[in-house]
């Protein structure tokens, strides 16, 4: 047999995956922990124990909402437990198309696409615009499933320092007068709760005469009067081309979406491989969404309560010595650096009854890990500041050890 080098060796190789495995084994994983209940304000988990939960993205506290247990129970009743085919097939229901609709009078969009999941909405719109010679300028910190649709589409891909305005200004003045320009940033970063500078980078597409693209998974249902995300908050939806959103965020379900004008939104119906060629949105999860989306609309003072909470949140860590990092809205970071001082401080918080996301390289750059927070509607006071007490303590200790084992 010839001496072929494995094809499999960046899976059967990787360094992130032997370390998750190492945590694995010595017991302080921080990754896939399972739950044994819904992710509600206190959550059940795998082992047993009950603990306030900050790692969940259930922003408005709607998935465990009978409403919206009762029409996801509702659709499956009726549709099946799956579609078994493609929207361009046999896989539309009713369903999919009302949720399409609402989406779209929600965001004043010609129209909206449903997608199986959040990244596949950035996967079907990115990969789908942009011709050889054009560009796609794209924030470097934005969401892994923005980059992936970016580097699939036929354009060149141009990467910007994070919310650097000069940065963005300098690869547009670089541009080809004719060559077609597309801005691309998350709304709200998914790990540090930062906005983009939304005003600042809508002025600049006016200026060279660029489109953009918003993805909003974070801000559906936190930011913004109507709950449209960071675009309403900053006052420029009217210039924004596209935006594109994840269910498993404010919608208690899993799926996304794009809203988009209705000719961009046929263009992806007919040549986006996540659209065309994926079984479509599977029934119980589109009647989830929908009876979401109308509650999102109906109840205005459940977003105010998220962003309440947010606040108060951020406050009693500050209070207890841990400052997060400058956001708005459901996401709360507390920096770490260390990548040692992220995990056993995660360790520390679980083990005290608080549920975090630990976040390290490649999520965020390297020695700039945080533990990240987010809260619900449905939190109450004494959780949020009984939790914050104890991520607090929690880095502290993280730190305080690493720093003696330093020193010995």
């Amino acid at each position: 047999m010839p001496d072929r080098r494995d094809p499999f060796a960046p899976l059967l190789e990787n360094g992130l995956a032997a370390l998750l495995r190492d945590h694995a084994r010595a017991g302080a994983a921080t990754h896939a922990v399972p739950t044994g209940g819904a992710p509600q304000p206190v959550t059940l988990y795998g082992d047993g124990r009950q603990r306030i939960n900050l790692g969940s993205n259930n922003y408005l506290g709607l998935a465990g909402d009978p409403r919206v247990l009762d029409a996801a129970t509702a659709a499956l009743r009726q549709y099946g437990s799956s579609t078994s085919g493609s929207r361009v097939l046999n896989g539309t229901t009713r369903l999919h198309l009302s949720l399409e609709e609402e989406l779209a009078d929600h965001y004043g969009t010609e129209a909206a696409v449903l997608t199986s999941s959040g990244i596949n909405a950035n996967v079907a719109l990115l990969s789908t615009i942009g011709s050889p010679g054009d560009v796609l300028l794209v924030d470097a910190h934005a969401h892994a499933s923005v980059h992936a649709g970016a580097a699939a589409s036929r354009a060149t891909v141009s990467r910007f320092r994070h919310n650097d305005m000069v940065s963005l200004t300098q690869r547009l003045e670089r541009l080809d007068d004719r060559a077609g320009a597309v801005i691309v940033v998350d709304g709200v970063y998914s790990m540090t709760g930062e906005l983009a500078p939304l005003a600042d980078i809508a002025a600049l597409c006016d200026r060279f005469g660029a489109r953009l693209v918003v993805d909003e998974a974070h801000g559906l249902g936190v930011l913004g009067d109507g709950g449209r995300g960071a675009v309403e908050k900053a006052g420029v939806l009217h210039r924004v081309d596209a935006v594109t959103v994840a269910f498993s965020k404010s919608l208690a379900s899993v799926g996304g979406a794009v809203m988009t004008s209705r000719a961009a939104a046929d263009g992806i119906r007919a040549s986006a491989l996540p659209y065309v060629f994926s079984a479509a949105n599977d029934p119980a999860s589109v009647g989830a969404a929908l009876a979401a989306l109308r509650i999102l609309r109906a109840e205005p003072g459940r977003m105010a309560r998220t962003r309440e909470n947010g606040e108060l949140l951020r406050r009693a860590l500050a209070g207890a010595g841990a400052t997060p990092l400058p956001g708005r809205g459901a996401v709360i970071a507390v920096p770490t650096g260390d990548e040692e001082v992220t995990a056993t401080a995660w360790r520390a918080a679980f083990d005290d009854g608080v549920y975090v996301n630990a976040v390290a390289y490649p999520a965020v750059p390297r020695g700039q890990g945080v533990l990240r927070l987010s809260v619900m509607a449905t939190h109450t006071e004494e959780q949020l500041r009984t939790a914050a007490e104890v991520v607090a303590a929690a880095v502290r200790a993280a730190r305080d050890d690493l720093a003696d084992r330093a020193v010995a």
